[in-house]
């Protein structure tokens, strides 16, 4: 079943009180958006409409998906920055006394993305929001620094 977030806030909700978080880093822009970079609705037919236990909101799955990427953790590293990485509770607006879930429940939620052929919806939302928001340009130009690998070449490596 459908697990969905609260729209209310939490007293404790990072955004509402000070913090160093630069508002121009991708926790800080993450943050001015998540209420519109993921909808649970937009996830529901991963999941069975009335049986079975909420799932963990499919939104704070793909946010924690993002950040996990961006900074190349692992599932559990990732968990563990929910808990007690202020940028990450910025970035996904979550309390300061957010608790974590278990590690392994990442895993099963890219099981289900893939199972129904959404495993790039969290990418594709953050580039269509965030070029909507601004703060992505419209065309990225990419620049590659070959050199190591012309360097392994030369080298007689493969």
């Amino acid at each position: 079943m459908l697990g969905k977030r609260s729209a209310q806030y939490s007293l404790f909700e990072p955004l509402m009180l000070p913090h160093r978080v630069p508002e121009d880093s991708i926790y800080g822009r993450m943050g001015q958006v998540v209420d519109v970079l993921f909808r649970d609705e937009e996830l529901g037919d991963m999941y069975c409409p009335d049986n079975g236990r909420p799932s963990l909101p499919p939104s704070l799955m793909s946010g924690v998906m993002l950040l996990q990427f961006h900074d190349n953790v692992s599932d559990d590293e990732a968990v563990q920055r929910l808990q007690f990485d202020l940028r990450w509770k910025v970035a996904l607006r979550l309390p300061l006394d957010f608790e974590g879930f278990d590690s392994s429940s990442l895993s099963v939620f890219r099981s289900r993305l893939r199972k129904h052929g959404k495993e790039r919806y969290a990418f594709d939302r953050m580039v269509a929001v965030g070029r909507e928001a601004g703060f992505l340009p419209p065309r990225l130009q990419v620049l590659i620094d070959s050199t190591h690998m012309l360097g392994a070449r030369s080298l007689g490596h493969q």
